[in-house]
């Protein structure tokens, strides 16, 4: 089966303290057996394009951060397509993202377990 995850990311910076935190939710192509299987896979993905930034290479708005992984906000089962994914080389691949903002960490936490956050919706 096929799903989409949807992988909450966040930028936290490396050096200060910060008064909000710039969003990623990623939408990624699974195939899977089942829901839990997605998740899991998903999960996988997102830790993989985590960037810790240890040696200082990522910068947004001219401030050392790391992209980080804060889980997967949801996972939707889509229609059985006739032509496997795996097979044209589709899966991980991301399909789409959205950009926002929220105030704090916790919010970030609760945006990735799936709750209802407002956010500053950016892109």
């Amino acid at each position: 089966m096929l799903y989409c995850a949807h992988a909450i990311f966040y930028f936290k910076l490396l050096d200060h303290d910060q008064d909000s935190f710039l969003v990623h939710e990623n939408v990624y192509l699974i195939e899977a057996e089942n829901d839990d299987q997605a998740a899991k896979a998903a999960a996988e993905i997102g830790k993989g394009n985590e960037d810790a930034s240890e040696d200082g290479h990522l910068e947004l708005n001219e401030q050392k951060v790391a992209y980080l992984f804060a889980g997967i906000r949801k996972v939707i089962e889509i229609a059985p397509s006739p032509v496997s994914a795996s097979a044209v080389g589709l899966i991980g691949l991301e399909l789409s993202y959205s950009e926002f903002e929220v105030d704090t960490l916790d919010q970030v936490l609760a945006l990735a377990c799936g709750d209802m956050v407002e956010v500053l919706y950016r892109e």
